[in-house]
């Protein structure tokens, strides 16, 4: 087995992870059996307009157009550009950014320097697109109830969208809640004439659509999800609504769920918004492909709510997460939601939330923290951490380095595969390393270079550091070895600085196909006691592993809009709450916490808040931060006209306003907590009664 590192090699990348992902997907594709299926392979894109003219936006609906050049977009995104191209309100006051999917292997300024890019994502195959099996045909639907009811939005995996806590009774019938729900899949390029120049991202579902499958005489929810499935999914792509229980109808029954004919549940009447994301993009929990979904949710349950009438507010609850990122606000996911609901909210006057889950890492050794003092010898600088990757990991692994506030050109780094000695070497910005065995690429160094967003804010360069899988899916697939690399740093510059380290989440979830295999640091010092588990499972005080910044990196961004939610255990005799053992901690490098939690868990044994299950009148128990956001968009549209109206006022007192509806009590740990733990009170049905005030 020989290892070989090589020099530093100035590369063509915008993102670690998705070339070293592309990388092994494309050598799995070329073994046998290889994929015999002609692909059409595009990336997308997310660009903004520069100069954002009436010019640069008819050039950019022409470059779409025509057949002959290398871009696309998709029917949503192409409806927004002809909104602002016709000057219709509000989209003329919105920014011009766009995501698209461009040929891959287009080099940049082939458009012609009609944009700024904000962000590139993994290639996708746009295949041809079949004629989606046609939706039965309805009468009329009612339309949501009229009045300033909050609509509540979930962007979520595996939404039962016809399951009964999400009706509500005419007084003859049940009729959806939804207002529509999309439910996204892999792209496909749309064949018919009308729109040959389109990429489908899935199909969109509206009230009507819903309302022709409920009245079906013999309504079977699990054969419609199946036939909806077989039309939509991929070859083994997973089918979460298939299944017993699945997490984004748990997340919106304990978010918006209610009895379709309790006149007095004020929820009944909420008008609901679902997104449901690919399969393929949930199942990477590396976050590698679910960013450029997410944000185009986002726009979209904006733009249907609009249709809804602005005078409504928007919760928009996302109880996903990755771990690691820049966390300072400037990952391109959590900048640009953040950007495009202050947007919204500027534009039309309508009140919007988007509720984070804070993230379950606080245990899983997945952070560590090295400073370098200004008066250390740089001679004595060089530092080294144990990453420890599994064996039986099926896909790659990646650990993300970055200095606090600062570029990393004095930071240089070696990784070590188990039982070799490091090799440092600068890297420069836009360079990589890549280490071989037997030829093969197992492993590389990605200096990923700063850049800059068109309003000038910094994402400052970082280190990616990325490992093929530990055990490859077909014969001949190289691997690397399992067990114990080594990650040295060495810091020559002579100011005081902070290095961070993040190993990027990689487990897989439940009920999906068991690909990922989570790695993690390790280090002789972080087998301290812990208190609360009863196990020497603590990292000690020096211990350069910490379970400070263990949150999602997907809740920094400053913006009243966004808040982020911890989750809380309560105490079965005094009600006093605790943080849940998995709730994430904040940092003083990142943010310091939460914006608040929510009770997730009603005691050691009592684990999780009972929901519905995929399917009507079935249930299941969630825990976790996702359940603690849900939570939290209930309060939140139970006190809807407070939404928006404590704008002025301080952070705490806004938060507390905004979810007055709920019980409130003051945390004892801010920074795994937030300032206010809340308990809604409705939607979870109660394992216990609660404590007496």
């Amino acid at each position: 087995m020989a290892l070989t590192w090589s020099d530093a090699e100035a590369a063509d990348f915008w993102d670690g992870y998705v070339d070293f992902t592309r990388l092994v997907q494309a050598r799995r594709r070329a073994l046998a059996p290889a994929d015999a299926r002609t692909r059409n392979w595009y990336e997308p894109i997310f660009v903004r307009l520069d100069p954002a003219t009436a010019d640069t936006r008819t050039r950019l609906r022409d470059l779409v157009d025509d057949p002959d050049q290398p871009f696309v977009m998709d029917p949503e995104e192409y409806a927004r550009l002809a909104h602002r191209i016709e000057g219709t309100a509000p989209w003329v006051d919105l920014p011009d950014d766009y995501a698209l999917f461009r040929a891959l292997g287009t080099p940049d300024g082939a458009e012609g320097g009609l944009w700024s890019m904000l962000d590139r994502g993994p290639a996708v195959d746009l295949d041809p697109a079949p004629a989606p099996a046609p939706t039965p045909e309805a009468a009329a639907s009612a339309p949501a109830p009229a009045g300033r009811a909050p609509i509540v939005a979930v962007i979520d995996d595996g939404i039962g969208f016809l399951n009964r806590r999400f009706r509500r009774t005419d007084g003859t019938r049940e009729r959806t809640r939804f207002h529509a729900v999309w439910l996204q899949s892999d792209e496909r390029m749309q064949t018919d004439a009308a729109d040959s120049r389109r990429a489908s991202t899935g199909r969109v579902l509206t009230r009507a659509d819903i309302d022709a499958l409920l009245d079906r005489d013999a309504l079977d929810e699990s054969t419609c999800y199946g036939r909806l499935n077989a039309d939509l999914c991929g070859r083994g792509a997973h089918r979460s609504v298939e299944m017993s229980a699945s997490h984004g109808t748990l997340i919106l029954d304990l978010a918006a769920g209610a009895d379709p004919h309790d006149a007095g549940d004020p929820a009944r009447d909420w008008p609901l918004l679902a997104v449901q994301l690919p399969p393929e993009a949930i199942e990477d929990t590396s976050g590698t492909h679910f960013e450029s979904y997410l944000v185009r949710a986002v726009r979209w349950c904006l733009a249907r709510a609009h249709e809804l009438g602005s005078e409504r507010p928007v919760i928009i609850n996302v109880s996903l997460g990755m771990l690691a990122g820049p966390k300072d606000g400037t990952g391109f996911a959590e900048y640009q939601i953040a950007s495009e609901v202050a947007a919204w909210e500027r534009a039309t006057g309508q009140p919007v939330r988007v509720v984070h889950s804070f993230g379950n890492a606080y245990r899983t050794r997945q952070v560590a923290e090295i400073g370098y003092p200004a008066e250390k010898a740089r001679s004595d600088t060089d530092r080294t951490i144990l990453w420890r990757a599994q064996p039986g990991d099926l896909t790659p692994s990646f650990v993300e380095i970055s200095c606090e506030g600062a570029d990393c050109d004095g930071l240089e780094v070696a990784l070590s595969a188990p039982g070799t000695a490091p090799d440092i070497a600068p890297v420069p910005q836009g360079a990589w390393r890549t280490l071989r065995r037997d030829g093969a690429e197992i492993a590389r160094i990605y200096h990923v270079p700063t850049r800059s967003y068109p309003d000038g804010t910094m994402r400052h360069s970082r280190y990616v550091l990325a490992l093929a899988p530990t055990e490859g899916m077909k014969a001949g697939e190289p691997a690397c070895p399992s067990g114990g690399w080594s990650i040295t740093t060495r810091y020559r510059d002579g100011a005081a600085a902070s290095v961070h380290l993040q190993v990027q989440r990689d487990d897989s979830l439940p009920g999906y196909r068991p690909l990922g295999r989570q790695s993690y640091f390790d280090a002789t010092d972080a087998y301290g006691w812990d208190a609360e588990t009863r196990d020497n499972s603590a990292p000690g005080p020096d211990s350069a592993i910490t379970r400070n910044g263990t949150h999602s990196s997907l809740v920094t961004a400053s913006s009243r809009q966004i808040l982020s939610v911890g989750a809380a255990r309560q105490s079965a005799e005094t009600g006093t709450p605790y943080p849940a053992r998995y709730t994430a901690a904040g940092s003083d490098w990142s943010v310091p916490g939460p914006t608040l939690s929510a009770i997730a868990e009603e005691g050691t044994a009592l684990q999780g808040v009972i929901a519905s299950g995929t399917l009507s009148e079935s249930a299941a128990a969630l825990n976790g931060t996702s359940a603690a956001a849900a939570r939290v968009s209930r309060a939140l549209a139970r006190s809807a006209t407070h939404v928006g109206a404590a704008a002025r006022d301080d952070a705490d007192g806004r938060i507390q306003k905004e979810v007055r509806a709920a019980r409130q009590a003051i945390p004892s740990d801010s920074a795994r907590l937030g300032t206010v733990t809340i308990d809604p009170g409705a939607g979870a049905r109660r394992r216990r009664d609660p404590v007496p005030d």
